[in-house]
């Protein structure tokens, strides 16, 4: 029984951290949550959002924007940038060799609710510029 109870909590701890290491491709990021980036010393950290978008359920004249704060950081520096889902905005980033582009931040604004920080779910992708 205490095998059963260490391989499975051991397969929950590795389940867990595997999640947390980006490669390449389109991924789904939790707002205040750090990433490991595979093969580099780098860390992507989602620090904040700001979002000012027209609310789904609303006429607005402008669409609005949500500015999502990133910082890659790594034993040696810290780099802060800054995307933005409208694209009259910067919507990419080359930073030491990855290339991030937001694709979304989610859930989209309703006005008869209000999103907490931590419910804010960052779309990006990151490819390889070297």
């Amino acid at each position: 029984m205490k095998v059963c109870c260490s391989l499975f909590l051991s397969l929950i701890i590795i389940s867990c951290s595997s999640n947390d290491i980006l490669s390449y491709g389109n991924y789904k990021l939790k707002n205040n949550r750090c990433y490991n980036l595979i093969d580099s010393n780098y860390e992507l950290c989602v620090d904040s959002i700001s979002d000012s978008r027209c609310p789904e359920d609303v006429v607005c004249i402008w669409e609005g924007n949500a500015k999502v704060y990133f910082s890659l950081k790594s034993p040696n520096e810290n780099t802060s940038f800054t995307l933005n889902t409208f694209r009259g905005f910067q919507t990419d980033s080359i930073l030491k060799g990855f290339k991030f582009t937001l694709l979304d931040v989610l859930p989209y604004p309703v006005n008869t609710t209000s999103s907490e920080q931590n419910n804010y779910n960052v779309e990006i992708n990151i490819t390889d510029t070297k």
